[in-house]
């Protein structure tokens, strides 16, 4: 009995650290399907970008699949309207 309560204390503590990749990506694919000069949807997912880099490190999930995930949204959120001053400093907040 100690050891199945050892191993749930040990998945509890590894498992509750979840990889923020996936959401970021998911932001990316929200920025994306914004139109073309569609501010009023850009400001929406910015807003929730600004939100997720508040809580979240890039150092918290996979490097490489966030910087992509970053260079579409950038690429997305800009073409939608956004200045790109405002898309650099939201990302900017996820940078330990």
């Amino acid at each position: 009995m100690r050891f199945f309560g050892f191993v749930v204390t040990c998945l509890l503590v590894v498992g509750c650290k979840k990889d923020p990749t996936a959401d970021f990506e998911k932001l990316a694919d929200r920025a994306c399907e914004c139109a073309l000069e569609d501010a009023a949807c850009g400001s929406k997912v910015l807003t929730d970008v600004t939100k997720f880099a508040e809580t979240h490190k890039t150092s918290e999930g996979d490097m490489h699949r966030i910087n992509e995930a970053g260079k579409r949204m950038y690429s997305c959120l800009s073409n939608s309207g956004i200045k790109p001053t405002e898309v650099t400093s939201a990302l900017e907040k996820m940078v330990d």
